[in-house]
Parts: structure tokens; C-alpha cells; sequence
């Protein structure tokens, strides 16, 4: 069972006309103001808090959108570098085979020219008187073939010039493309970052108050229940006054379990905010699957889930006091049994859940369960 930390915040605890049954009733009241102020100061803090993480949240949704524009951004220059390479790749293979082609036809009219040269020369020491025609001929075609050597020569030039200029470009390319990867990789490693800080704030704030909204449903709906409940009692039992009723149980009732007490009646410090909240029982830790004992006779006026009380007995003790018992494994009685002092009521779970919820209410009012209880 996935525990809700039972810390109670009730904002309204002098709704209930009890001045006349204590003696006492003027300093009582005036300790519930100073605990109901105190408790105000506290929710003051807490909204603080509150907007201080909204800010914060807002802050890191910004950063995130910039980041996230920044990576869009980037994604978008490195596909068009990509396809920048591609084209140079394609132009510099383009210039490499022009170069090659440009070569063989250099080397080609080269070695022809070299031959027909040597033939023209040692013709012309023999017969140039002979065959006249003939040598203007052969002129002719190595001047020819000069010209072609000359166009291959060139081509070769030019072919050189662009493989040397598209493999620049090529190496630019790359280059920024590297960079923008290096960049895209930081912006994300950053967005990586940012979004962990976002669930810091945001899922602690969002969970936190989500623990509290559904402690303070829990404790009003709990006071809604034994409103009525009394109202039913009061038609039926005579309720004992506050100030006799406390004098007779004070230090004198038996602890529902043995265990330790690991949440104190009262205030307490909330785990995740950096704030106070009311407790309006204590919570005992006890072996695994320890019997709960009522601590007084009376009648079992509910029984079931409640909340995030889990499983819940209440045991209205004729009419002067109510015991709540919350957190419970199994429950051991029903809705109208009569239980005397000691009796068998519940089992707890095993591990985490072996945990009791246990709270005392006097005409609604919670009273520390402590100074009820038998001192150890």
C-alpha cells in the first residue's frame, strides 16, 4: 500500500461550543488561536515556497523552449551541410574523372607528338626536297596535335584547380559540420540537464502538493465523520464533561501496540517543503502483524477505507472521547460492536505497513494521545 504521510492540517478547530463543559475553556481556546496562527504562518511560508517554484519552473520551461529552438535550429544547418558535402563529394568525382580523362589525352598527344617530331626530322634531313608536300602535311598534324595537347593541358589545369577546390570545400563542410554536431550534442546534453532540474521542481512541487491536498480532504472529511457520529451519540449517551473525562484517563489508558513513536502529535516537519504541518495523532512502529488493541470499552462506530487513513476503525468510548485507528492490515471487528478495554480489533501489515495511525478527539477537538497513554 503505497503510505500518504498522515500529517493532518485542520483550520477549523473552535467551531465546537465546549466552553461550557471545561473550566478551562478560555487558555484552551487561546492555545487552539496561537496553534491556528502559527499554523497560518506556516501556510503563508508554504505559498511562498510555492511561487518561488513556479518561477522556477518557468524559468527552466524557457530555457528548455530556447534550447529546443537552438537544437531545431542547428538540426536544420546540419542537414543542409550534409547535403553541401554531397554535392561537393559529387563535383569533386566530377573534376577527379575530368582530371584523369584530361591526363590520358595529355599523355595520349604527348607520346604522338614526341614520335611524329622524330619521324618529321629525320625525314627532312633526307627527302624534304623530294616530298614536299608530305613534310607540310606532317607539320600539320603535329602543330594539330600541339593545339589538342594544349586543350588537354588545360583541361588537366582546370580539372586540378576544381578537384582542389571542392575537396576545400568538402573539408569546410565537414569541419562545420563537425562543429554544429559538437554543439547539438551540448545543447542536448543541457536539455538533458534542464529537463531533470524541471522534474526536481516541478514533480516535488506537484507531488508535495498533491501529498497535501489530499492530507487536509483527508482530515476534513475525517472531522465531517465524527461530527455526525457525535450528533448520533449525543441522542442516545450523556457526554461527560471535558475537564472529568481527561482528569480520569490522563496517563491511564494502555497503548494500543507496543512499537515506537516515529511521528509526534503536533508539529511536524514536512519531508519535501520547507515548512511545518499539524499532525492531530502519532504514528507507532510496531513488529509485523501486531494485534491493535482498543484502549477503552466502547462501541465500533465505523470500520473500512477511509482515504489515505487506509483501513480505519473508529470507537466511540460513550461519548466522552473517540479513538481513531488508521493504517490498518486487517480489521478484527464490525460497525456496532460493543469492545472492552484490551479487546482485539485489527492486525497491522509487515514491513513499511506495520506502521499505526493512532488519534484521540474529545468533542471533536484532537488531544495528544501521549498524555492520554500509560508513561512507559
Amino acid at each position: 500500500m503505497l503510505k500518504i504521510k498522515l500529517l493532518f492540517i485542520t483550520v477549523a478547530l473552535f467551531a465546537f461550543p465546549i466552553a461550557s463543559a471545561v473550566a478551562d475553556s478560555n487558555s484552551d481556546l487561546q492555545g487552539r488561536t496561537q496553534e491556528l496562527n502559527q499554523l497560518r504562518q506556516d501556510i503563508n511560508k508554504k505559498k511562498v515556497e510555492k511561487d518561488q517554484l513556479v518561477k522556477e519552473e518557468k524559468k527552466v520551461k524557457k530555457e528548455l523552449q530556447r534550447i529546443t529552438s537552438s537544437i531545431a535550429g542547428i538540426e536544420k544547418q546540419l542537414k543542409l551541410l550534409q547535403s553541401k558535402i554531397k554535392e561537393a563529394e559529387k563535383n569533386l568525382e566530377y573534376a577527379s574523372q575530368q582530371y584523369s580523362e584530361a591526363d590520358r589525352e595529355k599523355h595520349n598527344f604527348g607520346n604522338k607528338i614526341e614520335n611524329e617530331v622524330f619521324l618529321y626530322s629525320r625525314r627532312k634531313l633526307v627527302k624534304y626536297f623530294d616530298y614536299p608536300l608530305e613534310f607540310k602535311m606532317r607539320l600539320l598534324s603535329i602543330n594539330d596535335k600541339y593545339d589538342k595537347f594544349n586543350i588537354a593541358d588545360n583541361k588537366e589545369k582546370k580539372a586540378q584547380s576544381n578537384m582542389i577546390k571542392y575537396d576545400n570545400a568538402k573539408r569546410t563542410f565537414i569541419s562545420l559540420k563537425n562543429k554544429q554536431e559538437n554543439l547539438i550534442n551540448q545543447n542536448k546534453k543541457l536539455k538533458q540537464e534542464k529537463n531533470e532540474l524541471l522534474k526536481t521542481t516541478a514533480g516535488k512541487r506537484v507531488q508535495a502538493e498533491q501529498d497535501i491536498k489530499a492530507l487536509n480532504d483527508s482530515a476534513k472529511a475525517l472531522q465531517s465523520l465524527i461530527n455526525k457520529l457525535m450528533q448520533a451519540s449525543k441522542s442516545k449517551k450523556r457526554i461527560t464533561s471535558l475537564r472529568s473525562a481527561s482528569t480520569e484517563r490522563r496517563n491511564n489508558l494502555p497503548w494500543p501496540v507496543d512499537g515506537q513513536i516515529v511521528l509526534n502529535y503536533g508539529k511536524n516537519k514536512h519531508p519535501d517543503l520547507n515548512t511545518n504541518v499539524i499532525s492531530n495523532g502519532i504514528k507507532i512502529k510496531a513488529r509485523n502483524n501486531a494485534i491493535i488493541k482498543s484502549v477503552d470499552e466502547g462501541e465500533v462506530v465505523f470500520t473500512g477505507e477511509f482515504r489515505s487513513y487506509g483501513k480505519m476503525i473508529i470507537i466511540d468510548h460513550k461519548g466522552v472521547f473517540f479513538s481513531v485507528y488508521g493504517e490498518l492490515g486487517n480489521i478484527l471487528v464490525s460497525e456496532g460492536q460493543a469492545v472492552s478495554r484490551g479487546a482485539n480489533i485489527a492486525k497491522l501489515g509487515s514491513g513499511d505497513n506495520s506502521v499505526l495511525y493512532f488519534e484521540i478527539r474529545q468533542y471533536n477537538v484532537p488531544e495528544n494521545p501521549v498524555l492520554w497513554l500509560e508513561e512507559k
